[in-house]
C-alpha cells in the first residue's frame, strides 16, 4: 500500500514538472516529502530509501508520460478551474510550511530572504511570455556545438529551479528559450541533443540538492522563509483570471476543497 501511494505522489510531481508554471518542488511540500526526498537523494541514503524512491521515480515517469497530456488538455479547455484547483493546494501548504519556518526564533533576515523570493516570483509572474525567445530545432538551424553547450546549461539551471518549490523548470526553460528544443528531443527521442539535456539534468541535480541539503543543515530558518516566498508567489504566476459564470464559482470550490485536502496532506507528520 504504501508503494502504490508512493506511485500517486510520483505521478503528482511528474504532471506538476510537465506543465510551465507549475512546480514540482511545491507539489513535494504540499505532499509533505519534500525533506524525505532531499534527504533519500544522496550516495550515503540512497540504498536505504530505494523501496522510496523507486515507486516514486516511477510515478514521476507516468505522470509525465502519460497524464501530463490530459492535464495540458484540461489546461486548454477548463484553465480556470484547474489553476484554481492547483492555488488551493498552494494556499492549504502555506501553514505548513509557516510552521516550519517558526520553528526556530525569527530572524529579521531570513524574513527578508522569503519578501525576496516572493517579489521575484511576481516579477516572473508578469514576464510577457508571448515575447520570450521560444525556438524550436529548426529556428536554431539544427544541432551545433553551441546549440548543445547552451542546452546542458540552460537545462542544469532549470533543474536546479525545479528542485526549488514555487519555481516551475518547465518555465524557466521557457523563459531560457530551449522548453520547445527539450519537448522535440524529447518526444522524438533525439539521442544527440538527448546527451546535453541528460548532462544538464544531472549536474542540475547533484548541484542543486548539494545546496539545498547544505541550507537544511546549516541555515533551515532561511530555506524554509525562502520556499514560503517562492510558494506564496507561485500564486500569481498561476492565477488565471476569474469570470462570474458556473465555471468561475465551481473553481471557487474547488480552490477551497483542495486547499482543505492540502492542508490534511502537509500538516501530516
Amino acid at each position: 500500500m504504501e508503494h502504490i501511494k508512493n506511485f500517486i505522489y510520483g505521478a503528482l510531481i511528474g504532471i506538476a514538472n510537465a506543465i510551465p508554471g507549475v512546480s514540482g518542488g511545491t507539489m513535494a511540500v504540499i505532499l509533505n516529502i519534500y525533506d524525505k526526498i532531499l534527504y533519500a537523494v544522496s550516495l550515503k541514503n540512497l540504498k536505504k530509501h530505494l523501496m522510496f524512491l523507486i515507486p516514486l521515480a516511477l510515478g514521476a515517469i507516468a505522470g509525465i508520460f502519460a497524464l501530463s497530456n490530459v492535464i495540458v488538455s484540461l489546461m486548454e479547455s477548463h484553465a480556470m478551474l484547474l489553476n484554481f484547483c492547483f492555488i488551493g493546494l498552494v494556499l492549504g501548504s502555506i501553514p505548513s510550511i509557516y510552521k516550519k519556518a517558526r520553528d526556530q526564533k525569527l530572524k529579521t533576515r531570513n524574513l527578508i530572504l522569503g519578501i525576496i523570493a516572493f517579489a521575484f516570483m511576481i516579477f516572473i509572474s508578469y514576464l510577457n511570455q508571448d515575447q520570450i525567445a521560444n525556438k524550436s530545432l529548426a529556428d536554431f538551424g539544427g544541432i551545433s556545438l553551441w546549440l548543445c553547450l547552451w542546452l546542458f546549461a540552460a537545462v542544469a539551471i532549470s533543474t536546479i529551479a525545479m528542485i526549488l518549490p514555487g519555481i516551475s523548470g518547465s518555465l524557466m526553460m521557457l523563459l531560457m528559450g530551449v522548453y520547445a528544443v527539450v519537448m522535440e528531443a524529447v518526444a522524438n527521442i533525439d539521442l544527440l541533443l538527448m546527451i546535453p539535456i541528460g548532462l544538464g539534468v544531472a549536474t542540475g541535480l547533484v548541484v542543486g540538492i548539494k545546496v539545498i541539503k547544505k541550507m537544511l543543515r546549516f541555515h533551515p530558518q532561511a530555506l524554509y522563509f525562502i520556499i514560503l516566498g517562492l510558494v506564496a508567489g507561485s500564486i500569481f504566476a498561476i492565477y488565471p483570471g476569474f469570470a462570474v459564470s458556473g465555471e468561475g464559482f465551481l473553481s471557487l470550490g474547488g480552490m477551497v476543497i483542495f486547499a482543505f485536502l492540502a492542508h490534511l496532506l502537509s500538516s501530516r507528520k
